[in-house]
């Protein structure tokens, strides 16, 4: 996310790019979110009722529904993009269990944390934090630092390299008599990667084309690693492709148990 000089966040830019993005989002996610269940598993299947954890950037609530799955914890999820927010807060209200359990917040990272509860047993960063700048990571964790209960961890995901996207990456799926193709760019003269997105009918005719601009800076394990180390934080356990991660808080002179995945 772009920040001017005072590093104060720009929130309305990746937001709104979901607000229309929104419509496809769900449609190209499923191996993403297949290597979170583990981790999200391993990391709060053990919480009571009672406990908390927070869902960071929720999106539609696809990631809200495999926490719930995993956990018996309450979960409070907070979403910045009105269209995301629209499809997350459908998906619990469908769902009476999630319903019962579920709390949405809208608001942007790291300035939402003054309407979120005060001790969390932990939480969940999934594909979000590239769009925030250094600065607003640090504030995140400072944030969470302090809520943190004794024992909690997160779940991160991270890019698995810090370079571009070189080459034009292409997924597709139909739905009814529609082909929807998404195409991921390199990036272009801005120097930031885009997407596009086109809807076919039966006839291969283009129906509908949409292209979004990247905002989205990658960060790999390494540079979440040397961002957080300073700040007490380690990684307790990673996941074989390197980017899902859990995250807990070093005590002194106690090494942090690895969860077995």
């Amino acid at each position: 996310m772009p920040t001017p000089a005072s590093d104060e966040p720009v929130p309305s830019a990746p937001a709104a790019g979901y607000d229309r993005l929104g419509e496809f989002h769900d449609l190209f996610v499923e191996e993403a979110r297949r290597r979170l269940r583990p981790a999200l598993a391993a990391a709060f299947g053990g919480l009571p009722p009672d406990a908390v954890v927070l869902d960071l950037g929720a999106g539609t609530g696809l990631g809200v529904r495999q926490l719930a799955q995993a956990t018996r914890a309450r979960i409070v999820a907070v979403e910045p993009s009105l269209t995301m927010r629209a499809v997350l807060l459908a998906r619990v209200v469908d769902d009476p269990e999630l319903t019962s359990r579920v709390t949405v917040v809208a608001g942007y990272v790291p300035a939402v944390f003054d309407e979120l509860p005060d001790e969390v047993a932990g939480f969940v960063c999934a594909h979000m934090l590239g769009h925030l700048s250094p600065a607003e990571r640090a504030r995140t964790f400072a944030a969470l630092t302090a809520r943190l209960a004794e024992g909690g961890v997160g779940v991160v995901t991270v890019n698995a390299t810090a370079e571009p996207r070189s080459e034009t990456f292409v997924e597709e799926r139909r739905i009814g008599e529609h082909r929807y193709i998404a195409r991921y760019l390199p990036p272009g003269p801005d120097g930031r990667p885009g997407s596009e997105y086109e809807v076919r009918g039966a006839d291969d005719q283009l129906l509908r084309a949409e292209r979004f601009a990247g905002h989205w800076t990658p960060i790999t394990a390494e540079g979440l690693r040397a961002e957080l180390a300073p700040a007490g934080w380690s990684v307790a356990a990673q996941e074989p492709s390197g980017t899902v991660l859990l995250l807990g808080r070093q005590r002194s002179g106690e090494p942090l148990r690895r969860a077995d995945w």
